[in-house]
Order: C-alpha cells, then sequence, then structure tokens
C-alpha cells in the first residue's frame, strides 16, 4: 500500500473566531515570567507552577489556592490540572533565556534569569495587561510556600 498526496484535496478555511489567548504562547510566556517574579528569589518549582496555572486558569481552583495559602497546610482536596501546553511554554521560557533550570527543596524549579528580571519588571509595569493574572500572584504566588505546595500535592495524592 502506497500514500499518494493530493495537494488539491488541501484547503484552508476562514474562521470566525479567533484563537483563545490560553492558546497563545505569548500569553503563555508571560504567565510563567509572572509567576517566578512574584515568587520568593524569583523562583518556583515544577509543582508549583502548575498549581499557579490551574488556579488562575478556573476561579473553583483560585477558590482552592486561597483556602490553601490563607489556612495553612491542611487537607484540601485539589487535583490540579498538568497541561502538555504549559509544559511547552515551560521549554520556551528555559530557550529564549528568559529562566534558567535550578532545584528548590530537592525539586526541580525554574529561576528568572536577568532577561527574565527585566520582561517581569516590564510586565509588572503595564496596568491593562494581565491585570487579573497579576493580582491573584501578587496575593499568592509568595505565600504558596514549599510546605503549601507539599500539602496540595499530598491531599491530591489521598484524593486519588
Amino acid at each position: 500500500m502506497s500514500l499518494t498526496i493530493n495537494p488539491e484535496s488541501f484547503s484552508f478555511r476562514k474562521r470566525p473566531v479567533a484563537v483563545p489567548g490560553d492558546l497563545r504562547i505569548e500569553w503563555r510566556v508571560s504567565l510563567i515570567v509572572l509567576m517566578l517574579g512574584y515568587s520568593r528569589a524569583k523562583q518556583a518549582s515544577l509543582a508549583k507552577l502548575h498549581i499557579l496555572n490551574d488556579a488562575i486558569r478556573s476561579s473553583r481552583a483560585n477558590t482552592l489556592l486561597e483556602l490553601v495559602v490563607k489556612s495553612g497546610p491542611g487537607r484540601i482536596p485539589w487535583t490540579f490540572r498538568i497541561e502538555p501546553a504549559f509544559g511547552r511554554a515551560i521549554d520556551f521560557v528555559v530557550g529564549d533565556g528568559l529562566a534558567g533550570w535550578t532545584t528548590s527543596a530537592e525539586r526541580s524549579a525554574l529561576q528568572l534569569t536577568a532577561k527574565g528580571v527585566a520582561l517581569f519588571e516590564a510586565l509588572k509595569k503595564e496596568t491593562d495587561v494581565l491585570a487579573i493574572e497579576k493580582d491573584v500572584l501578587g496575593e499568592y504566588a509568595k505565600a504558596m510556600t514549599v510546605g503549601a505546595v507539599s500539602a496540595v500535592l499530598s491531599a491530591a495524592r489521598r484524593a486519588t
């Protein structure tokens, strides 16, 4: 059996709906830079980044993040999503030299480089860009400690 390519059958159609912002790589890269910039020492573990990513994407997860941070470590059941697109965006952040790999509390982590810090500062100055995300991260990213991340991870393990 052989496959033949028929170029006449290939077509493009104009679609009336724009690509959602969360599927755009620029949005994700900017979001990761903000997550790292608002975190302690401008670094965060991969687990923390995935938790923050999930918290920003839904109001339910945002409420769970608030409970974790404000009530302290506990048994808050939260099975957060790990998105493949987020992992690819992390690759772009590292590839563009905005962050580098390190370890934090014996976990793989990312830390902003000087170039990443400069982008973070530029994003912070823009009041009409990623305003909701900046509010959430500004309030919770530093408060999301290693203990809080561990509590979420252990609660997620118990829930499954």
